[in-house]
């Protein structure tokens, strides 16, 4: 059986989503990436079945420790399951303007319409809930939060320029005008959990 530490014994609602307990064995995992012991975690949700119901028991749902391989940038790709929703933390060490810097950079995969429907609701659901804790709990510092749907966009310069946006891009998607019914489209980036927006005129 899997132990758990931070987290609810059971799921409860919030205003984010569903929270889930996560192992023991995550939660060391994610205080060796803050410490920088680690450059790569990457989590899962696991599913404990009622065989007595012959359905999934959510109260029994769990955030597990999937993977700490060490991991190049090169290689981060290769870290993203084609078939599978993830949980990624990635320890980023680069260079900007003459400064070497390591930021830890959180990435959502969720590929397509590969995963099923539950699968899909229960990682977006989680989502918030964990980052919460990662970063009010654990005080992981997350310099960037973002989601992805393919491990091939994962390329030195998209990191890069996730990391250190550019100016004259940040200023040009203000200028760019509303699509049908006011909206812009889907945004790439995952709003922490203190971050609301602003509503337009």
């Amino acid at each position: 059986q899997v132990q758990t530490d931070v987290g609810v014994d059971t799921k409860h609602q919030t205003l984010q989503g569903v929270a889930f307990p996560i192992a023991k064995e995550a939660i060391q995992a994610l205080e060796k990436l803050k410490n920088k012991k680690l450059n790569y975690v990457q989590l899962a949700s696991i599913k404990y079945f009622n065989y007595f119901l012959i359905q999934i028991d959510m109260k029994n749902e769990t955030i597990i420790l999937a993977n700490t391989l060490h991991t190049e940038l090169k290689d981060l790709p290769k870290r993203i399951p084609k078939d599978a929703a993830r949980y990624h933390f990635f320890l980023y060490k680069h260079a900007h303007e003459g400064d070497y810097l390591e930021s830890i950079v959180f990435i959502y995969s969720m590929p397509g319409y590969t995963c099923s429907i539950r699968e899909r609701m229960l990682y977006s659901s989680c989502k918030s809930p964990l980052l919460e804790i990662v970063e009010r709990q654990l005080w992981m510092q997350i310099i960037r939060k973002i989601e992805i749907d393919n491990g091939d966009e994962l390329t030195a310069d998209f990191l890069y320029e996730e990391v250190h946006p550019k100016q004259h891009a940040h200023k040009q998607s203000f200028a760019k005008p509303k699509g049908p019914a006011g909206k812009r489209g889907i945004r790439r980036l995952i709003r922490g959990p203190a971050e609301t927006e602003t509503p337009s005129d």
